[in-house]
């Protein structure tokens, strides 16, 4: 018996058959490249210039069309446009040139409506003011020396002994139904808004209010306040006014948002210019005492002097008497305070300090709760 591989019974065994076999395909892939030729290698695609300007100009078109009114990065998208489409010319295939397109596209559109809402804005202030000169025409005051008039020329609203200072609600009534108070004679502030050619030169349009503001945004009321030329000469557009007068109307003045307000319109018995109010009264200062940690620990004293609820912030500062040298400084800050509350606070300054120092109080404010 024969397994093909060994001998038997003593027989030369016959030449041996090998029955492996290549294949095809392992036969091809080891044949020798052609003459002149290495093995194939594919080659990588060349990396696309890039052109960051372009880039950068579309970011900032899309950007000034959200900040109409901040012109700057409509500036920028434009330049930067320019430079990416001049750059996307000198590389091929051009790279950016549609980024860039659009960039400068958005950002002129971006300018042009930033123009639109300023010109818009200041056109919707000129009405207001003409508006204020024409439509509350029904309450300008008649002729006088000092005093406003009724509109039906029957002398003087009031005695100026028969106005009184309303309290915050008793203003808040006021403005939201002006015609129910008309007739009440009132003491209050008021900051002058508008006050040229557009309103006349006998009514000025006011934010108002019961406290004599210490800083900016305080009054926050829209009235119309209503005298005659004489009473209102020197008054200004900025100016602070203590101003007793009668409630004799109401006015519908249109919003920069397209809706309307209605605004109470006062006539003035008398007025003086008070300015701001000086807060740094509402600050007391104690004498300072060093603690076991050598902090200098400073006792104030906040009173709100206002007719509202605010908030009170105050610098404290420790310093030489000849005022030339500051040693340190300390914030004052207390939320909630009611008309009238007083509140004692303690205030860390980190400093050394001779025994002759002297504290003052800087950078007063107060904002409305």
């Amino acid at each position: 018996m024969v397994d093909g591989h060994g001998p038997t019974g003593g027989r030369e065994p016959g030449p041996t058959q090998d029955l492996r076999f290549a294949a095809p395909a392992a036969q091809a892939s080891q044949a020798p490249p052609p003459y002149g030729y290495g093995p194939y290698v594919p080659a990588s695609a060349p990396k696309a210039p890039s052109n960051p300007q372009a880039t950068a100009s579309l970011v900032l078109g899309i950007v000034s069309l959200v900040l109409s009114l901040l012109f700057l990065p409509a500036v920028i998208g434009v330049v930067l446009g320019i430079v990416g489409l001049v750059r996307s010319g000198r590389t091929d295939p051009p790279t950016g040139r549609g980024a860039a397109i659009t960039g400068i596209t958005l950002s002129v559109v971006g300018a042009g409506l930033g123009v639109l809402l300023a010109t818009t804005a200041s056109a919707a202030l000129s009405d207001l003011a003409r508006t204020i000169a024409e439509e509350s025409a029904t309450t300008a005051p008649g002729s006088g020396s000092g005093s406003a008039e009724r509109p039906d020329g029957g002398g003087p609203v009031l005695d100026p002994e028969d106005y009184v200072q309303v309290d915050a609600k008793q203003w808040e009534s006021i403005v939201k139904d002006p015609v129910l108070a008309e007739g009440r004679a009132v003491v209050v502030f008021a900051e002058v808004v508008r006050f040229d050619s557009s309103t006349g030169t006998d009514r000025f349009l006011a934010v108002a209010g019961v406290d004599q503001p210490g800083g900016l945004f305080e009054l926050q009321s829209s009235s119309v306040f209503v005298g005659d030329d004489t009473l209102l000469d020197g008054v200004e557009t900025g100016d602070v006014l203590q101003v007793r007068a009668e409630v004799t109307g109401s006015l519908e003045l249109e919003t920069q948002l397209g809706g309307v307000s209605t605004v109470p319109v006062l006539t003035i018995a008398q007025l003086e210019d008070v300015g701001l109010a000086d807060l740094s009264k509402d600050f007391t200062v104690g004498e300072g005492e060093s603690d076991s940690l050598g902090i200098l620990v400073v006792p104030v004293t906040v009173t709100n002097s206002g007719g509202r609820t605010f908030t009170y912030t105050a610098e404290i500062v420790a310093q030489s008497k000849d005022g030339k040298r500051s040693y340190g400084t300390g914030t004052v800050f207390i939320e909630h305070m009611k008309a009238g509350q007083r509140e004692k606070v303690d205030v860390d300054i980190f400093a050394d300090v001779p025994a002759d120092v002297v504290y003052r109080v800087q950078g007063t404010a107060r904002y409305i709760e």
